[in-house]
């Protein structure tokens, strides 16, 4: 054999691992592509699962908030009620006590001038 033959088989079977290592290459390139696919589905999955989870969370905690904001306005109804009562109580106290208190003047004022 001669160098050039040498050579030659030298470059086909360097030709030849290259070739092998650039498939080999390819073929990794592509199932790390098919695994960033599934992750990727994975957390979009997981995501969605998370988004569902909070709006649910969410509408429960208003439905919860509105019973407590009905519950409120209904406490604040009846002690609306109670104070129109006891304004109506100090009115009626004070109607009857000014008119006590003018006839207690008017007595005072006549006791007066008859001294």
């Amino acid at each position: 054999m001669t160098d050039t033959d040498n050579i030659m088989r030298s470059i086909g079977q360097l030709t030849g691992s290259v070739e092998t290592m650039h498939q080999s290459l390819t073929a990794r390139i592509g199932d790390i592509k098919e695994d960033i696919r599934r992750l990727d589905g994975a957390s979009n999955d997981r995501m969605n699962r998370m988004e569902e989870s909070l709006v649910r969370q969410i509408t429960d905690q208003g439905e919860a908030v509105n019973k407590r904001i009905d519950g409120m306005e209904a406490r604040v109804s009846d002690l609306e009620k109670e104070d129109k009562g006891i304004i109506r109580e100090i009115a009626k106290f004070s109607a009857i006590g000014g008119g006590a208190s003018a006839a207690l003047v008017t007595a005072a004022i006549e006791l007066m001038k008859k001294l």
